[in-house]
């Protein structure tokens, strides 16, 4: 029964692969597609050479590196190498000839110092305890050793660079992530909204916009092996909130074309129609990466996992994959496997996901809103009908009444995906659901949905997801825009216990980022729910430190709320030894990406 299920998922997924290619007007075999068309960093001899010696920990740090010499000549000084006997699976060779003909990472970058950061933003001054507003300035400190700008020579020589060129500044996640991340600025913009940095925020939606120009979508990150995958498409909701912060209408009219031109790609190119219950059509959106080779950011990884596969599979539909689970941002969870549960099973082009319905329902609310703020109430009207036919969707296709809640839907088996992922209750988040009123039955269901999966036992807040399974977006890690979407979408509620959930777990995940804070003197990317600690379990590196979306999210919940919050207490011990651990690889990272 296995085999026949994999057997129909390869044949499912071979078609709509085919399909979305011969729809875009290529005929190219999916196998040949690489994550980018460089011979340097995204596929061939010296990319696969560098990573089988195994010259680096972190597959993603030779990727990062300028080229000294165009990429012909050192193509042919490796050709040149091999021809002369060396051997290239040595490290130690291969280090040297890496040496000769590559910057480090993050030689493209400069600190930068934001201009328009001031010493102490207004939203601090209602935060009632005054440890949590100490804290609170701490973070925002921490935005001026976050910022980069790319250097002109990124712009004026881009052959040479994995590096995408953007004009403007940027506040960087931090650590290995040296580059702008498409989600992950979402929730930094929102922090520098609250820190008054609108300067530096207007940058970086300008940013976003040229990548649309470019690209007619918003890559993963600001790196060319990022160019074939998107993220969850947030850039409306950002430029929303930059009006909301500032009421720049004309900058934002100057934008509405490309903010339309994005959330086009994403109905031409992301989505499926789905019959509901009744034989009605919808249309919902999902994931689809069409990348048939190895992500050179975690090449080995990729390999070594393809080689596992069982015979028959095919290793680019595979691939295809792991590609489109970095596009959703959850890399990875066992939302995306199938009945076997292991990475081996991964299915991710299967799924019409809960969440990304619900983003894509906010941008259409959001288009509807600005257009109005813009005067334009005819394309407000569109984009008003397309969120009630969003809502109509999402309560035909991804509302279980048996379960009480949304749940994923697997459009091969016509079956949802029924276990707890933290997405589950994102609908309450904006309202994607109904008739866009809330309705305190539905919403005082999930509330016992969450009871009922035993969710809200945690010291540190709602795990990702329940399962056990050694991927870093399941148990028992917590994200921060995980937290954030869970706390926001019950705070909305008019439903009195889901209010009181939303503010109980704010208190519990700043205890847990306020308690390593005092441990370590930094911001983690993700926590262990479980035990309040990090790192997090699971995932292809280390736990990271810096860290953007973490700071973001922090500032966010002690401006909503700042007058009820206090700060937890503190353990005088010691830090454990992995915590150093961790803490020096990851600023050892970071102090790679301003190393000129």
């Amino acid at each position: 029964m296995w085999c026949r299920r994999v057997s129909l998922f390869l044949l499912h997924l071979a078609a709509v692969l085919c399909e979305r290619v011969l729809a875009q007007g290529g005929g190219e075999d999916l196998a040949n597609i690489a994550a980018c068309d460089s011979e340097i960093y995204c596929s061939g001899r010296l990319l696969e050479a560098v990573q089988n010696a195994h010259v680096f920990n972190d597959s993603k740090t030779f990727v990062d590196m300028k080229m000294k010499s165009d990429g012909d000549e050192i193509l042919r000084a490796f050709d040149t190498l091999v021809a002369g006997g060396a051997d290239v699976t040595s490290a130690d060779v291969m280090q040297e000839f890496l040496q000769q003909w590559f910057d480090p990472p993050g030689s493209e970058l400069e600190v930068w110092e934001p201009s328009d950061w001031r010493e102490s933003p207004d939203f601090l001054n209602t935060v009632a305890d005054s440890s949590l507003r100490e804290w609170g300035q701490q973070i925002h400190q921490l935005w001026n050793s976050l910022g980069r700008k790319i250097k002109p020579d990124v712009r004026d020589r881009p052959h040479l660079y994995s590096m995408l060129y953007v004009p403007h500044p940027v506040i960087v996640p931090g650590g290995r992530f040296r580059e702008f991340y498409y989600w992950d600025t979402y929730w930094i913009i929102r922090g520098l909204l609250l820190s008054e940095m609108t300067e530096t925020t207007r940058g970086m939606l300008s940013n976003f916009a040229e990548m649309v120009e470019r690209f007619g979508f918003i890559p993963n990150g600001g790196r060319v092996y990022y160019t074939r995958r998107s993220q969850p498409p947030v850039f409306t909701l950002a430029m929303r909130d930059y009006l909301d912060k500032t009421n720049d209408t004309e900058f934002v009219r100057t934008m509405m074309p490309l903010l339309e031109t994005e959330y086009n790609f994403w109905m031409s190119n992301r989505s499926v129609t789905v019959s509901g219950p009744d034989s009605s059509q919808h249309v919902l959106n999902q994931y689809q990466a069409l990348i048939g080779k190895s992500r050179p950011e975690a090449w080995r990884e990729d390999e070594d996992a393809a080689r596992s596969l069982e015979t028959g599979a095919d290793p680019a539909l595979f691939h295809a994959a792991v590609a489109t689970a970095c596009e959703s941002g959850w890399d990875f969870s066992s939302r995306w496997f199938g009945s076997s549960g292991d990475f081996s099973s991964i299915r991710t082009t299967d799924i019409i996901p809960v969440d990304l319905n619900v983003f894509m329902c906010a941008c259409e609310a959001a288009l509807a809103s600005i257009s109005l703020r813009l005067g334009d109430s005819g394309t407000a009207a569109r984009y008003q009908a397309a969120v009630e036919r969003r809502r109509a969707a999402i309560d035909a296709v991804l509302w279980s009444d048996q379960e009480g809640v949304w749940l994923d839907y697997n459009s091969v088996t016509g079956q949802h995906t029924n276990r707890f992922y933290a997405s589950n209750i994102f609908p309450l988040y904006t309202t994607c659901y109904g008739d866009g009123t809330a309705r305190a039955d539905i919403e005082g269901r999930v509330v016992d949905y969450l009871k009922k999966e035993n969710v809200l036992i945690y010291p540190g807040g709602v795990p990702t997801s329940t399962v056990h399974s050694g991927e870093q977006w399941d148990f028992p890690n917590g994200w921060p825009p995980i937290q954030h979407l869970v706390i926001e979408a019950l705070a909305a509620s008019p439903v009195r216990e889901a209010r009181q959930l939303a503010q109980d777990l704010a208190q519990r995940w700043v205890n847990v980022n306020y308690r390593q804070f005092a441990r370590t003197q930094a911001m983690w990317e993700k926590y262990d729910v479980e035990t309040g600690e990090h790192p997090g379990s699971g995932g292809e590196y280390d736990v990271q430190v810096g860290f953007g979306w973490t700071n973001g999210v922090v500032l966010h919940l002690l401006d909503k709320y700042g007058h009820v919050l206090r700060a937890p207490p503190v353990s005088t011990a010691a830090v454990p030894v992995l915590h150093l651990v961790s803490l020096i690889l990851g600023l050892s990272a970071f102090v790679l990406t301003v190393q000129l």
